[in-house]
């Protein structure tokens, strides 16, 4: 972890809350993939013909429904696989604090007293995780 004294782990209110959202989502993201998969298969035949029921002035295509879905289901997986690496690369520390903080919803307090660690330490370790998952995805 010699390369965090090279990181800017000082991070803006917008950056460091969308890091966070990432971090939240790393236990949904597996359910949110089955979800959309499920979306993506296929209940009928796409007509490529008009039918009756497209007679307003909006562009719909079935086709291009399930394009962007396939994107946004790609999109998450490549998501949950960074965090899944970022989650494997941390101290063990931070990967309990992440659980607990993150995951399992628990306030700072709480984490940093089940832990036994001082509040300056416990922040200092949960700063650190947030600029690395912010460097990832290139958010800072």
């Amino acid at each position: 972890m010699q390369q965090l004294a090279f990181m800017d782990i000082e991070l803006d209110k917008e950056t460091r809350r969308k890091a966070e959202k990432l971090l939240s989502s790393y236990r949904n993201l597996d359910a949110i993939i089955k979800t959309q998969e499920l979306e993506i298969a296929p209940k009928m035949t796409i007509n490529y013909e008009p039918s009756e029921s497209q007679r307003g002035n909006q562009f719909y295509s079935d086709t291009e429904q399930v394009v962007m879905l396939r994107e946004r289901v790609d999109f998450n997986k490549l998501t949950k696989e960074k965090l899944h690496r970022i989650y494997n690369s941390l101290k063990p520390i931070q990967r309990q604090i992440w659980d607990l903080r993150y995951c399992d919803g628990m306030t700072d307090s709480y984490v940093y007293n089940e832990l036994e660690l001082t509040d300056r330490a416990y922040y200092r370790l949960k700063r650190e995780m947030i600029a690395i998952v912010a460097e990832a995805f290139c958010l800072s």
